[in-house]
């Protein structure tokens, strides 16, 4: 079976983590960095308690509500448990300024969330001066990625049954299984090395594929208490559609320049070479018990392409990319991911950890009536992202730096959501938010700021 079926993750009687859950879990408990993601619904209507309350017990019922139950043999996975815990929901009493409403979801999205301990998401809302309102979800990105987060929500929605997750069994029927899933594990790896010895022989063993370089930039001191500047656009979807069509691409075509331009001004790409950007491809079906299914394609951008606005090479380019992902072998990754996630946090800790991507660029697309309203009936618009709290500047320098950019759309109404983590290049949200009104007015598409 590859590792790609959805019932790769499962062996009998439970729900294991994969290598990106275990990650991302290990990540609250301090190797690496937490992970939280957080969907944002801006209403043209003050929120509706009840209906937000009943949203979020069918959250508490569904697949975003689970916890890690650790392993108790060395080898074997952790696995999923349903958490049993109420819903936690933060209502606001009165209305903010619409002014503040980033300032307001940056609170919400630094919030205690926690896989392992509880709880793994929060709903919050709150009214704005101007008659709307914001309702926000943050979500463990270990407990569910972007299209799980899209079906549990979903699901809460319209009152649609979930699959139960099964509750691991303990004692010696759990310590069975561990020694099952341990051996698992073991047999992965073998398979691993098996396939890398037929690659080698045949002389198909791909090579690394390294980071694409970039100029290091000059140290900021002044940096010292710089937090990761968020901004939020919004605008009208049809000019996106026709702009991308006139220059012989798709709407994602589009994103994806508009994404690697802004990596290009706001100069983290190295000059005279394609600009790299990466997008997660989900692999989530319907009934799909996994936290996180996506993988990664990433796109070299050719700058002559970039420059001409021709869309039509973009999207070539991200075809192919989509195209090596599909096709990759599941037993070619550099080192065996079984492997690493059997290692205990102590030493993981002292494996290097990865640069993050250049940029990365995630695209939602086109969210489904059912879930653009979930939260109230006048939606404006929604925004996503996943980022981690309480970044300081030097650990985004650790992580590279990058371009971290989103896009979701309503229909009508479109967003992109923009985390630029370069604190020597990018110190505070003013100056980036017009460099980026600006990129989208040079296609001839008119923006808000929120």
């Amino acid at each position: 079976m590859s590792p790609r079926s959805p019932a790769r993750h499962r062996s009998p009687g439970a729900v294991r983590l994969e290598f990106a859950d275990d990650m991302f879990a290990r990540g609250h408990r301090g190797v690496g960095k937490p992970l939280v993601s957080q969907r944002v619904w801006r209403l043209d209507e003050p929120y509706d308690a009840e209906r937000l309350r009943r949203i979020a017990d069918g959250l508490a019922r569904g697949r975003l509500s689970r916890r890690v139950r650790r392993a108790v043999l060395p080898g074997a996975r952790d696995a999923w448990r349903h958490s049993g815990q109420a819903p936690v929901v933060t209502l606001g009493e009165r209305p903010i300024e619409a002014s503040g409403a980033l300032d307001w979801l940056a609170v919400r999205h630094a919030e205690p969330i926690d896989p392992h301990a509880g709880p793994a998401w929060r709903l919050a809302a709150t009214d704005l001066d101007d008659g709307g309102a914001l309702v926000s979800l943050t979500v463990a990105h270990a407990v569910a990625d972007g299209a799980a987060i899209s079906d549990a929500v979903l699901a809460a929605a319209t009152g649609a049954p979930t699959s139960p997750l099964p509750e691991p069994p303990t004692g010696l029927a759990g310590l069975r299984l561990e020694v099952r899933d341990a051996a698992g594990q073991v047999g992965a790896i073998a398979d691993w090395a098996r396939a890398r010895a037929r690659a080698k022989r045949a002389g198909t063993l791909p090579a690394p594929s390294p980071a694409p370089p970039h100029p290091a930039p000059t140290p900021d001191p002044s940096a010292v208490d710089w937090t990761p500047p968020r901004v939020v656009v919004e605008f009208d979807t049809e000019p996106v559609a026709a702009v991308a069509g006139r220059q012989g691409g798709s709407a994602n075509a589009w994103f994806i320049a508009v994404a690697a331009r802004l990596l290009d001004a706001i100069g983290h790409a190295a000059p005279r070479v394609p600009i790299p950007v990466s997008v997660p491809i989900s692999g989530f079906v319907p009934g799909d018990l996994r936290a996180n299914s996506t993988r990664i394609a990433r796109v070299d951008v050719d700058r002559e392409a970039l420059a001409a606005r021709d869309l039509a090479v973009v999207q070539s380019a991200a075809k192919a990319a989509y195209a090596r992902v599909r096709d990759s072998g599941p037993g070619l990754s550099p080192v065996p991911l079984p492997l690493v996630q059997m290692l205990p946090d102590v030493l993981l800790r002292r494996v290097p950890q990865p640069p993050q991507a250049a940029c990365l660029a995630s695209n939602l697309g086109i969210l489904p009536a059912p879930l653009s309203r979930a939260m109230g009936d006048r939606v404006r618009a929604v925004s996503t992202s996943a980022t981690v709290p309480h970044l300081a500047a030097e650990q985004a320098r650790e992580m590279g730096g990058g371009l971290l950019v989103w896009h979701a759309s309503t229909g009508a109404r479109s967003t992109l959501t923009l985390i630029p983590a370069e604190p020597d290049r990018v110190p505070d949200a003013a100056a980036f938010a017009g460099l980026v009104r600006d990129e989208l007015a040079s296609w001839g598409v008119t923006s808000a700021l929120w």
